[in-house]
């Protein structure tokens, strides 16, 4: 149980810091969703008061799960601490967007306050013709064969060994990293795991394709060196991904082999590598955003703000984008770093409609195991 409590607050903390900090090292002329030309001392003070209560939020919303391992024995303990760490993370989610809308209702105040000139920007759009030959990310070539060899492997040894399998195969683990649910042995639960996997690999490489194909946002400040530097972030978001996929794959394949082949007394070895796993994970995506910012604008000298050419109603809430006339299916975040959809583009639906379908195979996939 301690280790399941450490983990989860690990993650509750984690959570807190992207989400506070999000504003921070996001888009520098859209703070909270709203185009803003320059640096603003009331942004910066909104900005810091965003980051200080969703890490404490976030912090407070985790204490309470140390109380869990003193109620280890009793009766469904278990059962109720994953209920809390549910509805703690599900809370904190709906606290930091009421408190997003409320300093993206005070931004959008403050700025009719100042004169018409610094209320709206000069439309100019700054594009590099050139941008995608001197992109250099992983191709989805890539992605796709490195995941298929990982898979092939792990389909290979678990039917050549497919003898030395026992009877039972264990399918669900409690939070001590014990087995506590196993299915009889067959072709279907040996396999269960590789097809999931396989369904991933069209997730993993379309995320790569968003990153390589969302549109350009350069600042007209400085145009050459924003297209440098945001390739320079494509590029290092594309390898982090790559590197994501490859250790997600062998995460999963690691997993299949361990339940089919493994030891029950090395259970804590296994939870040791999920644990290093997501430390590895957080601590690259948070490294990246501190280092980059959205589109590497922390890598450009001075105050390069990008002036957005888009109107603010194209954005529902600042972090929607609904644009029919725009073609682009893939758009820079106003909120955030990395990208997101263009809810006006038909192909977007399909890309939803993809994503919703995954999950309910893989929500079948799995209750059909059990």
């Amino acid at each position: 149980m301690w280790t399941f409590t450490l983990l989860i607050f690990f993650i509750m903390i984690v959570i807190g810091v992207i989400s506070g900090l999000t504003p921070i090292y996001g888009r520098l002329s859209t703070p909270f969703g709203v185009g803003v030309n320059g640096k603003h001392s009331f942004i910066e003070e909104r900005k810091k008061k965003f980051a200080f209560w969703n890490i404490v939020v976030s912090l407070l919303l985790g204490l309470p799960l140390f109380a869990f391992p003193f109620l280890e024995g009793t009766e469904a303990v278990d059962m109720w601490a994953s209920i809390y760490a549910v509805f703690a993370m599900f809370g904190f989610m709906i606290f930091t967007f009421i408190l997003y809308v409320k300093f993206r209702k005070d931004v959008l105040e403050w700025r009719e306050t100042l004169p018409t000139e610094q209320q709206t920007s000069k439309k100019k759009v700054v594009v590099d013709m050139n941008y995608h030959q001197k992109l250099t990310t992983r191709s989805n070539f890539t992605f796709f064969i490195w995941q298929f060899v990982i898979i092939l492997i792990t389909i290979a040894l678990s039917l050549l060994f497919y003898e030395r399998i026992p009877a039972e195969i264990p399918i669900n683990y409690d939070y001590n990293f014990e087995v506590n649910h196993t299915i009889e042995k067959s072709l279907w639960g040996v396999l269960a795991l590789p097809t999931l996997q396989i369904l991933m690999i069209p997730v993993f490489i379309y995320s790569n394709h968003a990153i390589i194909q969302s549109k350009q946002k350069l600042s007209p400040l400085d145009p050459k060196g924003a297209s440098e530097m945001s390739r320079r972030f494509r590029k290092a978001w594309s390898n982090f991904l790559f590197y994501t996929t490859i250790l997600t794959q062998l995460l999963i394949s690691g997993l299949t082999l361990f339940s089919l082949f493994g030891k029950p007394q090395l259970n804590w070895m296994f939870a040791a590598v999920i644990i290093l796993y997501l430390f590895i994970i957080l601590g690259g995506a948070i490294y990246l955003t501190f280092k980059y910012g959205q589109a590497g604008e922390k890598l450009l000298e001075g105050d390069q703000y990008y002036v957005d050419p888009e109107e603010d109603e194209k954005w529902l809430l600042g972090m929607i984008y609904y644009n029919k006339e725009d073609p682009s299916l893939f758009v820079e975040k106003r909120f955030g770093v990395g990208t997101t959809i263009n809810m006006g583009n038909r192909k977007a639906w399909l890309f939803v409609f993809g994503l919703i379908l995954f999950v309910v195979i893989s929500l079948v996939w799995t209750h059909l195991l059990v």
